[in-house]
């Protein structure tokens, strides 16, 4: 905690490791200024979403769908309900991740959360523009013009 402290790091999302689990990483992280944000899925129920939400801070990521990331989402109207569902538990902003790859998908996506994560897309971004496994020239262009491109279909949600 001290050291991601010192780096600048501003919260933690640490996947796996339960709310039942909180003074061994949570609670000192919290103590410390640190954000520990926490993830819901579509298998998080409203029994289970309280407990979730008890320590988290920074924002809630929700995961749009079962699965792996990378893939795309299936129901964005059932993601917008699960956004709307656990803005009901808290005040948190809920920001959405994974099958986000295009500022459609970020517009869409948009429109009920409060922010977008990628992360596959940009992984992808950077492999296509490696030479030999070295970056190239076009790397920062490739992934400066994705991050423009999803910034933009976000901006696009809100307007």
């Amino acid at each position: 905690i001290r050291d991601a402290l010192a780096a600048g790091v501003d919260g933690l999302i640490v996947v796996d490791l339960p709310p039942e689990e909180d003074s061994e990483l949570c609670l000192p992280a919290l103590r410390a200024g640190l954000n520990f944000i926490r993830l819901a899925t579509p298998t998080t129920d409203d029994r289970r979403l309280p407990v979730v939400l008890k320590n988290t801070s920074g924002f809630v990521y929700y995961v749009s769908m079962t699965g792996i990331t990378g893939a795309a989402i299936k129901s964005r109207a059932a993601v917008g309900e699960a956004v709307k569902r656990i803005k009901s538990h808290t005040d948190l902003p809920v920001a959405v991740g994974f099958g986000i790859k295009t500022a459609d998908d970020a517009a869409v996506v948009g429109r009920d959360a409060d922010g977008v994560i990628v992360g596959t897309a940009v992984c992808n971004a950077i492999r296509d523009s490696l030479a030999d496994g070295k970056p190239t020239p076009n790397t920062v262009a490739a992934v400066t013009k994705l991050v423009g491109d999803l910034a933009a279909g976000a901006k696009r949600a809100r307007a």
